[in-house]
């Protein structure tokens, strides 16, 4: 690009140095050097596409593409230093790139994700500049066929899930805004669960913040989480009521029955893998838990899934609202992320 021009300054805020240069075709480029050492170049051509490459000081590689019509492709390969420390720490390994997402999956930005061989299951974070709780991940298979990541978790700054090898994944703003939840104390948590599309609302723009939540219902959430099939059946609740009582999560017994608060941390205790506890309840109604959910409610209440109802109550019986179970399901999805 001779002949264009060039300035080296620190900007406000920066921790690093930001070089740009102009060419003569109108392209710009700019070089950002980090404290940290990471280097990220872009050029941005005068028909609104760009790319930019970013290096990392442990060898963690990334690429976004921006076509004239906005569209965005990244890749991103990860260096077994940067999965080992991430492991070693307990994190996710953060990719040395940054998409906006789409509304649309036919227009949102696709982020490929390559782990060296041999890393195995890895926690990966790929930053999104417009993440929220309603921000997915969806797999993008090689057949072509799409699938929402259910346990991909929206963080500060963008979105987790866990990869194995490698995937590709389209980020996508799958956001439900009901009528009911804007002013509500469980609207993240609704439209966390609503956007993976483990809920769907009851209809009218509504989600029924405070409607009851049947057994039925939750074996079938728990299965849509699951991965399992649950359309068909003489009843919609059969295929993840058969699901749940094949799995242990439940006996399958009275599908239409409102679920209870030590029901529900049941059931997801058992989805959990029912892990070891230890300790003691110590809500001032813990004599009326029944002695099936004793551990389930301790495992929920030390994960910071099942909060009490006040007054220092479990409140044990009482009816689970949908609004609650949302809650508890959310709660659990990040306690386990």
């Amino acid at each position: 690009g001779g002949g264009g021009s060039s300035s080296a300054d620190k900007p406000s805020g920066s921790t690093g140095k930001v070089e740009t240069a102009t060419k003569p075709d109108g392209t710009t480029v700019k070089t950002e050097t980090k404290k940290d050492g990471s280097v990220s170049k872009t050029e941005s051509k005068p028909d609104g596409s760009s790319v930019t490459e970013s290096k990392t000081p442990d060898g963690s590689t990334g690429t976004v593409k921006t076509d004239k019509n906005g569209q965005t492709t990244a890749e991103t390969k990860l260096s077994g230093k940067a999965v080992e420390d991430a492991k070693k720490s307990g994190e996710a390994v953060k990719a040395p790139v940054e998409v906006e997402a789409s509304r649309n999956s036919s227009t949102a930005p696709t982020v490929k994700v390559e782990l060296p061989k041999g890393a195995g299951e890895t926690k990966v974070e790929i930053p999104v500049s417009n993440a929220s709780s309603g921000t997915v991940a969806v797999l993008v298979h090689p057949d072509g066929t799409e699938e929402i990541v259910k346990n991909s978790l929206p963080t500060e700054n963008g979105i987790q899930l866990t990869v194995n090898g490698g995937a590709t994944v389209k980020i996508v703003d799958n956001s439900k805004p009901f009528a009911d939840t804007q002013n509500h104390w469980a609207k993240d948590e609704v439209s966390f669960v609503a956007a993976r599309e483990l809920f769907n609302g009851i209809g009218n723009n509504l989600f029924g913040v405070s409607g009851e939540m049947t057994r039925g219902m939750v074996n079938t959430v728990l299965a849509r989480l699951a991965g399992a099939n649950t359309e068909g059946g003489a009843k919609w609740y059969d295929k993840g009521t058969e699901w749940a009582r094949t799995n242990g999560i439940s006996d399958g017994t009275n599908p239409t029955a409102p679920v209870t608060r030590e029901q529900l941390a049941a059931m997801l205790y058992r989805f959990a893998g029912a892990p070891a506890v230890s300790g003691a309840l110590n809500f001032n109604d813990a004599n009326t838990v029944s002695e099936y959910a004793r551990s389930a409610l301790l495992w929920a209440t030390q994960n910071g899934i099942l909060n009490g109802v006040g007054g220092n109550l479990a409140a044990p019986a009482a009816l689970a609202e949908r609004a609650q179970v949302a809650a508890m399901l959310a709660r659990y999805l990040r306690s386990a992320g």
